[in-house]
């Protein structure tokens, strides 16, 4: 017997050992150390679900599938996942859609019931989908949505509510302010009605205080759409016109300024909506008003002053008066010859003739022509200055020195509020106000020391009595009992057989009998869609075969989705 040699790793070549020098189980688990076998050096597709335990443990892993990765083909026809919670993305349902679709199904089981239990061998059902099914000459106020494919017991409702300084056009939502006097008075109230979401207000300021040949500048022009909710209480202010000299001191209605005492014309005061927050009552620059509470505001013209003509009101910034100087002539305050009243602007009241704080205009008041200047000042008083008009902010009033006329400057308007959409303000132009051509405007409004006026239009939804006849449909036979079923879905609280009343004809809608409606159960949710059922025996009408459906709507706003009608 020969000697044998020990066969050592390097007497092996690569490739030398091949699968078919291996026998069955020769390579075992044992004879790999551990990584030996990377995942580089498994085949794809190598590993199938056959070399895999029946019980795999992978708790401790985190396994990622690709997307689509796992289809319904791969899935049994049964999955148990009662011990599972199941996640689907918001985006996937419709709530009110499986809302209508339970209630469409009550519907449907409700109509079958007629068949099976009521013993009813005809009838017609109508799911709407237009308005095929219905008479529109026997019915009334019957406004359907083609939309969403049901009838609804409302209808728009025009709402249109004028404003003076002491009167209103529509009391039903409106209260008027009052004005006793110069600088005082409360505020007039709008409330929002029922359903109404928007409404647009047209506002013109007021005009500035005459003096001599010197004309107070014409109110400005604003307009804008608010975002309302119902009940909300708008406030109110309509501008007093300026009020005219010689020696009338005391602020207009809106905190226009005072005109001089021996002579001058005051400011106009501001047109302005404002959000009700406990305001308080209109007092000279006394009004408890903060920036936010600032919906639209049309500004006022400035006081004239003989020769001189007050700034015109309105635009982002309010006009300059004229002077002695410069008579007809407007835009910057002439501060050089130390006269005429500026503008009110979106962030500062108009600067005081010969730039005197003391006849600066503010935040909703113009500044006041009366105001006694510092002692030693090269003037003679508050004789002979026109006032600033209100706005937003105010127009500073004049002074006069050395015997020069001066007028006071324009208030500004306002339509910046966050809630206020489509707003525009126009300004007016010397003694002209803004906004005459808009076919809303009033006559004798916002020039020449005329008040202003306010004007509030909005749509609103109101509860319409209404009546939805069926067409006529024949029967085979003379009927003598008939069951009503009425898919119907609560808008507001209805009452039933009160607000809504479903009766039965036989003889082609010339007599009805009322079926008394009962809630079937069919609610689903918070939806308000529930299933309305009624019998009625109509053996006592005379003998026909035309048989029509009506019902009855009042009071309380509901949609009817379909009506289905049966009888033996």
């Amino acid at each position: 017997m020969g000697s044998l040699s020990k066969l050592v790793k390097s007497a092996i070549t690569d490739n030398e050992i091949k699968e078919d020098n291996l026998g069955p189980g020769v390579a075992t688990t044992a004879k790999f150390g551990p990584g030996a076998v990377e995942s580089s050096e498994i085949g794809d597709g190598t590993v199938t679900a056959d070399d895999l335990a029946s019980t795999l443990d992978l708790s401790s892993k985190s396994v990622t599938l690709p997307d689509g990765g796992v289809t319904a083909d791969a899935l049994a026809s049964t999955l148990d996942l009662s011990s599972k919670s199941v996640t689907l993305p918001s985006s996937s349902l419709n709530f009110d859609r499986e809302y209508f679709n339970i209630s469409l199904l009550g519907f449907k089981m409700a109509v079958n019931e007629n068949l099976t239990v009521f013993n009813l061998v005809d009838g017609i059902v109508d799911e709407f989908h237009d308005e095929s099914g219905t008479d529109e000459s026997e019915g009334s106020n019957d406004n359907y949505c083609a939309t969403s494919d049901f009838y609804v017991n409302q209808t728009p409702d025009t709402n249109s509510a004028g404003f003076t300084t002491t009167s209103i056009t529509e009391p039903d939502t409106s209260t008027t302010g009052t004005n006793p006097a110069y600088g005082a008075g409360t505020f007039g109230t709008f409330t929002v009605p029922s359903c109404m979401t928007s409404m647009t207000g047209y506002l013109w300021g007021s005009g500035g205080g005459n003096q001599g040949t010197g004309t107070g500048g014409g109110g400005g022009f604003s307009t804008g759409a608010l975002a309302v909710t119902s009940g909300q209480a708008i406030k109110v202010v309509v501008g007093e016109g300026g009020h005219c000299g010689p020696g009338t001191p005391g602020n207009s209605l809106g905190a226009g300024g005072s005109g001089g005492i021996s002579q001058g014309g005051g400011g106009g005061g501001l047109t302005g909506l404002f959000n009700d927050n406990e305001l308080a009552d209109w007092s000279g620059s006394t009004h408890g008003v903060s920036a936010p509470q600032v919906f639209l505001i049309a500004g006022s013209g400035g006081g004239g002053q003989q020769p001189s003509t007050g700034g015109a009101g309105g635009g982002t910034t309010g006009q300059s008066g004229s002077d002695l100087q410069e008579p007809s002539g407007h835009g910057t305050q002439n501060s050089a010859s130390g006269c005429a009243g500026g503008g009110g602007s979106q962030t500062a009241g108009g600067e005081g003739g010969g730039g005197l704080a003391d006849k600066d205009g503010g935040f909703l008041f113009g500044a006041s022509g009366n105001i006694p200047l510092p002692e030693g000042t090269d003037d003679t008083g508050p004789q002979y200055s026109g006032g600033g008009g209100s706005g937003y902010y105010g127009g500073g009033a004049a002074r006069r020195p050395s015997g020069e006329h001066s007028a006071g400057g324009g208030g500004s308007s306002y339509v910046g509020h966050p809630q206020i959409t489509s707003g525009s303000t126009e300004a007016g132009n010397v003694a002209e106000g803004g906004g005459t051509a808009n076919p809303n405007y009033v006559a004798c409004t916002n020039e020449n020391a005329e008040d202003g006026y306010v004007l509030l239009t909005g749509s609103s939804i109101v509860t319409a009595s209404t009546t939805i006849v069926s067409t006529a449909f024949s029967a085979n036979s003379v009927p003598t009992s008939s069951r009503i079923v009425v898919f119907e879905e609560d808008v507001d609280s209805p009452t039933l057989n009160t607000d809504i009343i479903a009766s039965i004809s036989r003889d082609g809608g010339s007599n009805y009998t009322n079926a008394t409606l009962s809630d079937s159960g069919y609610v689903t949710g918070s939806s308000g869609q529930r299933i309305l059922t009624g019998q009625a025996t109509i053996s006592g009408q005379p003998s026909g075969q035309s048989m029509r459906w009506k019902i009855a709507l009042a009071n309380n706003r509901v949609k009817i989705h379909g009506v289905s009608l049966s009888w033996a």
